[in-house]
Protein backbone atom coordinates (compact mmCIF):
# COMPACT_ATOMS: atom_id res chain seq x y z
CA UNK A 1 0.00 0.00 0.00
CA UNK A 2 1.35 3.33 -0.90
CA UNK A 3 1.55 5.95 1.37
CA UNK A 4 -0.98 8.46 -0.10
CA UNK A 5 -3.60 5.52 -0.39
CA UNK A 6 -2.29 5.46 3.44
CA UNK A 7 -3.29 9.29 3.99
CA UNK A 8 -6.39 8.87 1.45
CA UNK A 9 -7.79 5.90 3.84
CA UNK A 10 -6.87 7.84 7.34
CA UNK A 11 -8.48 11.18 6.00
CA UNK A 12 -11.77 9.39 5.16
CA UNK A 13 -13.01 7.71 7.92
CA UNK A 14 -12.03 7.52 12.03
CA UNK A 15 -9.17 6.68 13.71
CA UNK A 16 -7.85 3.34 13.88
CA UNK A 17 -7.53 3.73 17.79
CA UNK A 18 -8.81 6.15 19.92
CA UNK A 19 -8.71 6.84 23.66
CA UNK A 20 -10.59 9.03 25.44
CA UNK A 21 -10.15 9.71 29.03
CA UNK A 22 -8.88 5.73 29.89
CA UNK A 23 -8.70 5.30 34.02
CA UNK A 24 -7.71 1.41 34.27
CA UNK A 25 -6.77 0.34 37.99
CA UNK A 26 -5.82 -3.38 39.42
CA UNK A 27 -8.26 -3.34 42.82
CA UNK A 28 -6.32 0.03 44.87
CA UNK A 29 -3.74 0.35 42.26
CA UNK A 30 -4.02 2.87 39.54
CA UNK A 31 -2.32 1.91 36.47
CA UNK A 32 -3.87 4.17 33.77
CA UNK A 33 -4.52 7.46 34.89
CA UNK A 34 -7.00 9.63 32.40
CA UNK A 35 -4.92 8.29 29.18
CA UNK A 36 -5.87 10.30 25.63
CA UNK A 37 -4.47 8.67 22.66
CA UNK A 38 -5.20 8.41 18.93
CA UNK A 39 -3.66 5.82 16.30
CA UNK A 40 -4.72 7.18 12.88
CA UNK A 41 -5.17 4.23 10.04
CA UNK A 42 -1.48 3.09 8.64
CA UNK A 43 0.27 4.85 11.55
CA UNK A 44 2.86 2.99 13.73
CA UNK A 45 2.97 4.48 17.15
CA UNK A 46 5.48 3.21 19.53
CA UNK A 47 4.97 3.40 23.52
CA UNK A 48 8.09 3.90 25.45
CA UNK A 49 8.76 4.12 29.43
CA UNK A 50 10.31 2.44 32.01
CA UNK A 51 8.46 -1.20 33.37
CA UNK A 52 6.14 -0.42 34.97
CA UNK A 53 4.49 3.02 33.42
CA UNK A 54 1.38 1.23 31.91
CA UNK A 55 2.27 0.36 28.39
CA UNK A 56 1.50 -3.04 28.06
CA UNK A 57 -1.70 -2.52 30.02
CA UNK A 58 -3.05 -0.39 27.68
CA UNK A 59 -2.37 -2.37 24.81
CA UNK A 60 -4.43 -4.90 26.82
CA UNK A 61 -7.02 -2.47 27.39
CA UNK A 62 -7.35 -1.70 23.48
CA UNK A 63 -6.87 -5.45 23.02
CA UNK A 64 -10.21 -6.07 24.78
CA UNK A 65 -8.13 -8.30 27.48
CA UNK A 66 -8.62 -5.67 30.35
CA UNK A 67 -11.68 -3.66 31.69
CA UNK A 68 -10.93 -0.22 32.24
CA UNK A 69 -13.10 1.97 35.05
CA UNK A 70 -13.28 4.73 33.09
CA UNK A 71 -13.66 7.11 30.00
CA UNK A 72 -13.74 5.00 26.06
CA UNK A 73 -11.77 2.94 24.19
CA UNK A 74 -13.00 3.29 20.02
CA UNK A 75 -11.73 1.23 17.37
CA UNK A 76 -11.96 2.74 13.59
CA UNK A 77 -15.22 4.63 15.34
CA UNK A 78 -17.31 1.91 17.18
CA UNK A 79 -16.61 1.22 21.22
CA UNK A 80 -14.84 -1.43 21.92
CA UNK A 81 -15.44 -0.48 25.74
CA UNK A 82 -16.51 2.30 28.12
CA UNK A 83 -15.60 2.50 31.64
CA UNK A 84 -17.58 0.85 34.28
CA UNK A 85 -17.32 -1.21 37.84
CA UNK A 86 -19.99 -3.49 37.19
CA UNK A 87 -19.26 -7.03 35.96
CA UNK A 88 -22.61 -7.52 34.25
CA UNK A 89 -22.18 -4.35 31.79
CA UNK A 90 -18.27 -5.54 31.29
CA UNK A 91 -20.02 -8.74 29.97
CA UNK A 92 -22.56 -6.89 27.79
CA UNK A 93 -20.20 -4.58 26.25
CA UNK A 94 -17.72 -7.86 25.81
CA UNK A 95 -20.60 -9.49 23.72
CA UNK A 96 -21.57 -6.51 21.89
CA UNK A 97 -17.84 -5.92 20.97
CA UNK A 98 -17.20 -9.14 19.47
CA UNK A 99 -16.54 -7.65 16.39
CA UNK A 100 -14.79 -4.82 16.75
CA UNK A 101 -12.43 -6.42 18.82
CA UNK A 102 -12.16 -9.16 16.26
CA UNK A 103 -10.17 -6.20 13.90
CA UNK A 104 -7.28 -6.41 16.68
CA UNK A 105 -4.48 -8.75 16.56
CA UNK A 106 -1.78 -9.10 19.36
CA UNK A 107 1.46 -10.90 19.74
CA UNK A 108 2.70 -11.05 22.96
CA UNK A 109 6.36 -11.52 24.66
CA UNK A 110 5.89 -14.84 24.74
CA UNK A 111 4.88 -17.10 22.10
CA UNK A 112 2.74 -18.84 23.50
CA UNK A 113 2.53 -21.77 20.43
CA UNK A 114 1.24 -25.24 21.50
CA UNK A 115 3.73 -27.45 21.55
CA UNK A 116 2.05 -30.21 19.97
CA UNK A 117 1.48 -28.70 16.74
CA UNK A 118 3.65 -27.99 13.53
CA UNK A 119 4.26 -24.20 12.63
CA UNK A 120 1.66 -24.99 10.17
CA UNK A 121 -1.17 -26.29 12.54
CA UNK A 122 -0.95 -23.82 14.84
CA UNK A 123 -1.40 -20.66 12.03
CA UNK A 124 -3.99 -23.03 10.72
CA UNK A 125 -5.65 -23.60 13.91
CA UNK A 126 -6.28 -20.15 14.66
CA UNK A 127 -8.51 -19.77 11.83
CA UNK A 128 -10.37 -22.89 12.28
CA UNK A 129 -10.96 -22.26 16.00
CA UNK A 130 -11.48 -18.43 16.13
CA UNK A 131 -13.34 -17.88 12.54
CA UNK A 132 -14.69 -21.07 11.33
CA UNK A 133 -11.80 -21.12 8.50
CA UNK A 134 -12.18 -24.14 5.99
CA UNK A 135 -9.46 -26.54 7.07
CA UNK A 136 -8.23 -26.70 3.43
CA UNK A 137 -8.28 -22.84 2.99
CA UNK A 138 -6.82 -22.16 6.49
CA UNK A 139 -4.07 -24.10 5.39
CA UNK A 140 -3.39 -22.23 2.32
CA UNK A 141 -3.75 -19.08 4.42
CA UNK A 142 -1.16 -20.52 6.77
CA UNK A 143 1.38 -21.43 4.13
CA UNK A 144 1.49 -17.92 2.54
CA UNK A 145 1.75 -15.95 5.92
CA UNK A 146 4.66 -18.45 6.91
CA UNK A 147 6.54 -17.97 3.80
CA UNK A 148 5.80 -14.28 4.14
CA UNK A 149 7.57 -14.32 7.57
CA UNK A 150 10.51 -16.32 6.12
CA UNK A 151 9.28 -19.86 7.43
CA UNK A 152 8.89 -21.57 4.86
CA UNK A 153 11.27 -23.98 5.29
CA UNK A 154 9.79 -24.84 8.56
CA UNK A 155 6.26 -25.25 8.12
CA UNK A 156 6.61 -28.80 9.44
CA UNK A 157 8.91 -27.90 12.56
CA UNK A 158 7.32 -28.26 15.97
CA UNK A 159 8.05 -25.05 18.42
CA UNK A 160 11.10 -26.92 20.09
CA UNK A 161 12.69 -27.39 17.03
CA UNK A 162 12.01 -23.75 16.30
CA UNK A 163 14.37 -20.85 17.98
CA UNK A 164 13.14 -18.10 19.53
CA UNK A 165 13.08 -15.90 16.82
CA UNK A 166 11.35 -17.96 14.79
CA UNK A 167 8.73 -19.17 17.38
CA UNK A 168 7.97 -15.26 17.12
CA UNK A 169 7.30 -15.33 14.00
CA UNK A 170 5.36 -18.11 13.77
CA UNK A 171 2.79 -16.08 16.59
CA UNK A 172 3.05 -12.85 13.82
CA UNK A 173 1.32 -15.20 11.47
CA UNK A 174 -0.83 -16.66 13.70
CA UNK A 175 -2.00 -13.29 14.52
CA UNK A 176 -1.81 -12.54 11.01
CA UNK A 177 -4.12 -15.09 10.23
CA UNK A 178 -7.27 -14.06 11.52
CA UNK A 179 -6.96 -10.75 9.11
CA UNK A 180 -6.81 -7.93 11.62
CA UNK A 181 -6.84 -4.08 10.45
CA UNK A 182 -4.51 -3.21 13.48
CA UNK A 183 -1.66 -5.02 15.05
CA UNK A 184 -0.33 -4.84 18.97
CA UNK A 185 2.92 -5.60 19.63
CA UNK A 186 3.64 -6.36 23.34
CA UNK A 187 7.74 -6.22 23.84
CA UNK A 188 8.04 -8.95 21.35
CA UNK A 189 11.95 -8.97 21.27
CA UNK A 190 12.07 -8.65 24.91
CA UNK A 191 12.58 -12.82 25.81
CA UNK A 192 14.68 -13.21 22.68
CA UNK A 193 18.64 -13.83 22.03
CA UNK A 194 19.98 -10.41 20.65
CA UNK A 195 21.06 -11.77 17.49
CA UNK A 196 17.26 -13.23 16.75
CA UNK A 197 15.68 -9.80 17.83
CA UNK A 198 16.87 -8.24 14.38
CA UNK A 199 14.39 -11.37 12.18
CA UNK A 200 11.74 -10.49 14.45
CA UNK A 201 11.90 -6.41 13.91
CA UNK A 202 12.56 -7.06 9.86
CA UNK A 203 9.08 -8.95 10.35
CA UNK A 204 7.68 -5.44 11.96
CA UNK A 205 9.11 -2.97 9.71
CA UNK A 206 7.67 -4.90 6.80
CA UNK A 207 4.65 -4.74 8.45
CA UNK A 208 4.19 -1.44 8.53
CA UNK A 209 5.90 -0.61 5.09
CA UNK A 210 2.57 -2.17 4.09
CA UNK A 211 0.74 0.04 6.08
CA UNK A 212 -0.44 -2.01 8.89
CA UNK A 213 -1.76 0.36 11.64
CA UNK A 214 0.73 -0.69 14.37
CA UNK A 215 0.67 0.20 18.24
CA UNK A 216 4.15 -0.69 19.82
CA UNK A 217 5.20 -1.14 23.43
CA UNK A 218 9.53 -2.06 23.08
CA UNK A 219 12.30 -1.06 24.53
CA UNK A 220 14.41 -1.30 20.95
CA UNK A 221 15.63 2.42 20.68
CA UNK A 222 16.34 1.99 17.07
CA UNK A 223 13.33 0.50 15.86
CA UNK A 224 11.08 2.93 17.40
CA UNK A 225 13.30 5.89 15.77
CA UNK A 226 13.32 4.06 12.36
CA UNK A 227 9.84 2.96 12.01
CA UNK A 228 7.63 5.11 13.88
CA UNK A 229 5.46 7.69 12.51
CA UNK A 230 5.16 8.87 16.51
CA UNK A 231 6.71 7.98 19.78
CA UNK A 232 4.86 8.29 22.82
CA UNK A 233 6.49 8.09 26.38
CA UNK A 234 4.67 7.01 29.18
CA UNK A 235 5.30 7.80 32.42
CA UNK A 236 3.48 6.20 36.14
CA UNK A 237 0.19 5.48 33.83
CA UNK A 238 0.00 8.83 32.27
CA UNK A 239 1.13 10.19 28.55
CA UNK A 240 4.47 12.45 29.21
CA UNK A 241 5.33 13.68 25.71
CA UNK A 242 4.82 12.41 22.34
CA UNK A 243 6.09 13.86 18.70
CA UNK A 244 7.85 12.71 16.09
CA UNK A 245 11.04 10.14 16.88
CA UNK A 246 13.49 12.83 15.84
CA UNK A 247 12.18 15.18 17.81
CA UNK A 248 11.93 12.78 20.74
CA UNK A 249 15.01 11.54 20.49
CA UNK A 250 17.11 14.56 19.69
CA UNK A 251 15.31 17.35 21.76
CA UNK A 252 13.14 15.77 24.25
CA UNK A 253 10.93 18.41 26.26
CA UNK A 254 10.20 16.81 29.64
CA UNK A 255 12.86 16.11 31.89
CA UNK A 256 11.57 12.65 32.92
CA UNK A 257 11.94 11.99 29.06
CA UNK A 258 15.23 13.15 28.80
CA UNK A 259 16.31 10.88 32.20
CA UNK A 260 14.49 7.78 30.49
CA UNK A 261 16.50 7.86 27.20
CA UNK A 262 19.45 8.88 28.94
CA UNK A 263 19.41 6.09 31.00
CA UNK A 264 18.66 3.75 26.98
CA UNK A 265 21.73 5.47 25.69
CA UNK A 266 24.23 4.88 28.22
CA UNK A 267 22.54 0.68 27.94
CA UNK A 268 23.31 0.72 24.34
CA UNK A 269 19.94 0.38 22.63
CA UNK A 270 20.56 2.20 19.43
CA UNK A 271 20.49 6.09 20.04
CA UNK A 272 23.51 7.14 18.65
CA UNK A 273 23.33 10.40 16.92
CA UNK A 274 23.02 10.04 13.48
Amino acid sequence: MTNAAIAEMASAGPPAIKLNGVHMSYGDVPVLRGIDLQVDVGEVVVLIGASGSGKSTLLRCVAGLEAIQAGEILIEGACLQRGTTSRGERKRQLKASSEVRGEVGMVFQHFNLFPHMTALHNVTYAQVRARGVDAIQATAVARELLTRVGLEEQLDSYPARLSGGQQQRVAIARALALKPRIMLFDEVTSALDPELVGEVLAVMQALAEDGMTMLVVTHEMSFAREVADRVVFMDAGTIIEEGKPAAIFRRPTEPRTREFLSRMLSSGSGLADD
